[in-house]
Order: C-alpha cells, then sequence, then structure tokens
C-alpha cells in the first residue's frame, strides 16, 4: 500500500516537458529588393512549401541569398551545397539546396512523435513538427478527404517521426526542411558543416 501511494506521489509530481519558443523567426517571407552582393536563386521544390508554395521560386520571384552573413540563428533559411552521401544515394537530388537551420553548435537535437526538441525542450513553432504543407497532424486529417490516400498509415507514422539524439559539433548546423517528408535534411546525412553554406535567404526578389 505504501508502495502504491509512493508510486502515484511520484507520477503527480513528474514535471511537463518545458518548450522553448523562437520568437523572431516569422512564417511569412518577405519581399527583398537585391543588391550586386547578393545571389539570384532558383528553387522549384516543395520541400520548403507550408502551404502557399513557400520558397518556390516557379510560383513566386527568385530568392535573394546574402552569402555575407555575420552568424547563423535558430530559423534561419540557407543556401547550402548538398552532402554528397546523398547526391550518391540520389541522383535526382540537387546539389544547391536549401534548409532551416533548427539546431545550433552545442545543442542536442532529437525528434520524438513528430516535434523537435533541442536540449530535451520541446520546439514550439512553426518549423518544429512534422507538417504537410503546413498542417499539423490534427488540422491535416481535418481538413483533407482521405478517401484516395493509398497508404494512411504511413501517413500517420509520418506524423510520429522520431529521431535519435544528435548533439551538434562545432563549426555545423541541424537543418531540417519545412516539409519534412518532401526534401532532404540532416535527419538523413546528419550535421551540416558550415562551411557547405553558401549563404541566408532574405526573401523573395522584388
Amino acid at each position: 500500500m505504501i508502495l502504491v501511494l509512493l508510486s502515484l506521489l511520484l507520477v503527480g509530481c513528474t514535471p511537463e516537458t518545458e518548450t522553448m519558443t523562437d520568437e523572431k523567426t516569422s512564417p511569412e517571407i518577405k519581399m527583398v529588393t537585391p543588391d550586386e552582393k547578393h545571389l539570384l536563386v532558383d528553387w522549384g521544390s516543395d520541400s520548403m512549401d507550408r502551404g502557399n508554395h513557400d520558397y518556390n521560386s516557379i510560383t513566386h520571384s527568385k530568392l535573394v541569398v546574402s552569402p555575407n552573413y555575420e552568424s547563423l540563428e535558430r530559423g534561419d533559411v540557407v543556401f547550402y551545397k548538398m552532402v554528397e552521401s546523398e547526391m550518391n544515394k540520389n541522383s535526382m537530388i540537387p546539389e544547391d539546396y536549401l534548409g532551416r537551420v533548427v539546431g545550433l553548435p552545442g545543442e542536442t537535437v532529437k525528434i520524438m512523435h513528430g516535434h523537435v526538441y533541442i536540449n530535451n525542450n520541446r520546439l514550439d513553432t512553426f518549423y518544429g513538427e512534422a507538417t504537410r504543407t503546413g498542417l499539423t497532424e490534427e488540422e491535416y486529417f481535418e481538413n483533407n478527404d482521405l478517401s484516395g490516400v493509398v497508404d494512411v498509415e504511413s501517413v500517420k507514422r509520418y506524423f510520429k517521426t522520431e529521431m535519435n539524439p544528435i548533439q551538434v559539433k562545432e563549426g555545423t548546423v541541424f537543418v531540417l526542411v519545412d516539409q519534412w517528408w518532401r526534401g532532404t535534411d540532416s535527419k538523413d546525412f546528419g550535421l551540416l558543416p558550415v562551411e557547405r553554406i553558401q549563404g541566408t535567404v532574405l526573401g523573395y526578389s522584388k
């Protein structure tokens, strides 16, 4: 009886998972007037799509990339050279790629039940969980007719994506595409050396 009561007390005292936020990064993409220092980049993939063909230069205009960034922050979208191992696996993967910085040097990143955790704190932001065209699991299943979906179970598994913890080393970052199932990122190849980053994406060209 005493053991049972003790167990109940311990369960009742278990702290909830703490969260961390990114109040600086906006889901809105700016219009930018490029200058001679900037790169103008075409990007046709839907790997960053949150419901408005985001970052797609076919639907919108070219992307303005600044190669002269001072430092990288969580939430930055970067233009980088894809690691060779992934291109060797799939010749369709472009050499120049986009991804969002999620983990910084010294941090430990993991994905549990479709949510990103930084140092065991759940990342509570629009890019911190598995989505399909910007929709969370609940939103996706509430707003879509799944009668034509061949494998609904695989969709459910996607929203519960898991990844073992990885510690971000100095000189590297952990990057994710915004639509995890439609792109290649640190879930696949691990940490991205900063030397492969060609610049940060500022927005669409005016």
